[in-house]
């Protein structure tokens, strides 16, 4: 039995047409063409950058995003992180904070401020940073241990150990990590 292409030519065309698929979609601006850019076409790239692992590319597209639209604190959570990514962690910090500061509601920009405090032991700064994300996500387990780790730290045992009194509440086992590590402590 034959069938006639022209049949299925003309399926296949009128579903194209019906779903948009054969509609041509405007090509994005090159990235050289920095005058054609907005904002947030840098923050976009820097976004699609950042997921290929291109950190510094990504980071300078942020940069860029920026310097047009300086209030956008995604931008500035961005921009510290990729730097953070690329081990600038003074950097990363220093963007962090104004990404807090453009919104003190930004999680996500506590969160990983905290973290990188922490890695560079930076206890108290950690501390404030957690305590601010533990404000706007009292659950945080996560924050709770970081937090409780960086009191240890510090010689601040008895908040230590209240830090785990409340982790204990809503994550036993990273708790007992936490325990753990206070009584290695008070052994030494």
């Amino acid at each position: 039995m034959r069938h006639p292409k022209r049949k299925y030519f003309l399926m296949l065309l009128v579903a194209g047409l019906a779903t948009g698929a054969l509609v041509p979609k405007p090509l994005p601006a090159p990235l050289d063409l920095e005058e054609y850019l907005e904002a947030d076409d840098w923050f976009q790239a820097g976004l699609a950058m950042n997921s290929e692992g291109r950190f510094r590319e990504a980071a300078e597209a942020f940069s860029k995003s920026i310097s047009i639209e300086p209030d956008n604190a995604l931008a500035w959570l961005n921009l510290g992180t990729a730097l953070a990514l690329l081990g600038e962690y003074p950097q990363a910090i220093d963007k962090l904070r104004n990404s807090v500061r453009i919104n003190p509601k930004l999680a996500l920009g506590y969160a990983n401020l905290a973290e990188i405090c922490f890695r560079e032991q930076r206890f108290h700064e950690a501390i404030e940073a957690y305590t601010a994300l533990l404000t706007l996500w009292p659950d945080n387990a996560n924050a709770m241990y970081k937090r409780g780790l960086a009191y240890f730290s510090l010689n601040e045992v008895g908040k230590s150990q209240a830090e785990y009194l409340s982790l204990k509440m809503v994550d036993p086992e990273l708790a007992d990590k936490l325990l753990q590590v206070i009584r290695r402590g008070a052994i030494r």
